[in-house]
C-alpha cells in the first residue's frame, strides 16, 4: 500500500492522506487530526486591568 492515497475519516469529512514508508507501523488514525487548535485567548489589557481592580 506504499505509494497510495486513502481517505481516512476523522469524524467530520474523509482526507486523502498518501501513504509513505515512515508509517508502516502507525495506525491510521494518527495522520487524521480530529480537533483544529485556534490559538489560546486573546491577551487584552483591558481584563487584565479588571482582574487586578477586583482584587483592591
Amino acid at each position: 500500500m506504499i505509494g497510495h492515497t486513502i481517505a481516512i475519516h476523522n469524524g467530520k469529512e474523509h482526507l486523502p492522506i498518501y501513504i509513505t514508508d515512515r508509517m508502516v507501523g502507525h495506525k491510521l488514525g494518527e495522520f487524521a487530526p480530529t480537533i483544529n487548535f485556534r490559538g489560546h485567548a486573546k491577551n487584552d489589557n483591558k481584563s487584565r486591568r479588571s482582574y487586578y481592580y477586583n482584587l483592591l
